[in-house]
């Protein structure tokens, strides 16, 4: 990974240094246009590199992401079940605990027949 980010700041540095160089122009009729075409070939090449080496740097970052982001979601889910669990062992034991009450309720008032 550092070696592509290292990359990918070359080919920044490199696109930054291409726009600053100034394009001769001295005389029209005799420029060498197979040189700028050369030239432009050259730059287009390095920009697609660079281009090519940002997306592969992005896509391995979006790789990391959504790993990242499923390992949540499965913590999220694992905790939110527990949660649940423990709610429903909760309401459980309260519902045994006011039968056990309305039982004894019942038994204190309730005559008994002899």
């Amino acid at each position: 990974m550092p070696c592509q980010r290292a990359q990918v700041y070359s080919h920044i540095k490199c696109h930054e240094a291409v726009q600053m160089e100034p394009f001769p122009i001295r005389n029209l009729d005799t420029y060498d246009w197979k040189e700028l075409e050369n030239r432009y070939l050259k730059v287009m090449e390095q920009h697609k590199e660079a281009e090519d080496a940002l997306q592969n740097h992005i896509s391995r970052m979006l790789e990391i992401f959504m790993a990242w982001s499923q390992t949540t979601i499965t913590c999220d889910e694992t905790r939110a079940l527990k949660r649940f669990k423990t709610q429903m062992h909760h309401v459980q034991n309260s519902e045994e605990s006011l039968e056990k009450k309305k039982r004894h309720c019942i038994f204190l008032i309730t005559p008994s027949c002899k």
